[in-house]
């Protein structure tokens, strides 16, 4: 029995970090659904097709043993799943729209990947350059320096040559706490990303990198809400649903929203008057066009397909001004560390040249 729990909960470990088998899963089943078969039924005829111990498989039966006890999807896929699609699919079976809602699943499930998938890759290169010029900083620092300064006594190194030795002994004592600072700086900022807020936290939010989290956070409210409001749920609900499973950072947005709401303004004078600038001040201009005319939960939903696009292209952009100014610095060092080392090739040449003499 303790092992066929911790089987269950490993495969649910699996399933919830495999976003491309959901994806899958959820994709075929709401064809299915299209179809006119029932869900129970379609859940069974993707099981027939996997193999028994496959997580998706171990999934699937723990579900239909649920719904066969009287249970709602949305309940039985909660251990399984994150809110966000649990939310979205909850939704479905309220509006009786449940096949949109599980594409509307699969929608921001990719929106999300896209812009998680920008941000890793504008990431990827200028972490190893920072690499790169620490390494570059610790090899003429501990080993290429100190052993052209050993040739010349203090006072026969000059002008580069000199501020190159003086560069090194700082190397020497201060880079490992420089490296330590730098990955304390870095923690900190993951750590006060969905925590951290307050008046100065809304003016860095305009700035990369702190404007990243904004686009990535901002886009997937804006699609989940969209969605949501789609699957038939009350724009006020829906905000109140999605604030109560977000980080702290978005659930004070989504309560500023949720209080202009309540003061019976529309969502986008609600956005606009919390100062907060979520989720972006272009789309809260967009939303405010809307709000005031009819079919606004359709145009939510056009605003949020076009923001999926915007935000990755949005997301890209800001990570190539992080790559130029990783670039600038790494190139700033090199120079520095060569035209440093001509120097003091020279001035080797010149102090050697004179102790022959």
């Amino acid at each position: 029995m303790a092992m066929d729990d911790f089987n269950r909960s490993f495969a649910r470990w699996q399933f919830k970090a495999d976003a491309k088998t959901r994806q899958a899963l959820w994709k075929k089943l709401a064809k299915l659904l299209k179809d006119g078969i029932p869900i129970i039924a379609g859940l069974q005829e993707i099981r027939a097709l996997r193999k028994p111990t496959a997580p998706v498989s171990v999934a699937i039966d723990d579900w239909v043993r649920g719904m066969n006890n009287g249970r709602k999807l949305s309940d039985v896929i909660l251990p399984w799943v994150n809110a966000e699609e649990a939310m979205l699919i909850m939704a479905g079976e309220q509006s009786g729209s449940l096949d949109e809602a599980l594409e509307s699943v699969v929608k921001v499930a990719k929106a999300g990947a896209a812009i998680r998938g920008a941000v890793a890759s504008g990431l990827t290169y200028p972490v190893f350059l920072l690499c790169m010029s620490f390494g570059a900083l610790y090899f003429f620092g501990f080993k290429i320096i100190p052993a052209f300064s050993r040739a010349g006594r203090e006072d026969q190194w000059h002008g580069l040559a000199k501020t190159m030795i003086g560069a090194a002994a700082f190397i020497q004592d201060w880079l490992h706490w420089i490296g330590f600072g730098v990955l304390v700086l870095v923690v900190a900022f993951f750590v006060a990303l969905p925590r951290w807020n307050g008046s100065v936290r809304v003016f860095l939010d305009r700035f990369a990198p702190f404007s990243i989290y904004r686009v990535m956070q901002g886009s997937s409210w804006l699609i989940a809400l969209s969605a949501l409001v789609a699957a038939g749920m009350r724009i006020e609900t829906a905000i109140e649903q999605l604030g109560r499973n977000a980080s702290a950072w978005a659930r004070v947005r989504c309560d500023a929203a949720l209080k202009g709401l309540r003061a019976g303004r529309n969502l986008g004078d609600s956005l606009e008057r919390s100062g907060y600038e979520f989720p972006d001040r272009a789309i809260i201009s967009d939303i405010r066009l809307y709000a005031t005319k009819s079919g606004f939960d359709e145009a939510l939903r056009v605003i949020g397909d076009e923001w999926i696009t915007e935000s990755v292209e949005r997301v890209k952009s800001l990570m190539s001004l992080i790559f130029a100014a990783a670039l600038l610095t790494v190139g700033g060092v090199i120079m520095f560390i060569a035209a440093g080392f001509g120097a003091m090739q020279m001035q080797l040449m010149e102090i050697l040249q004179r102790q022959s003499m």
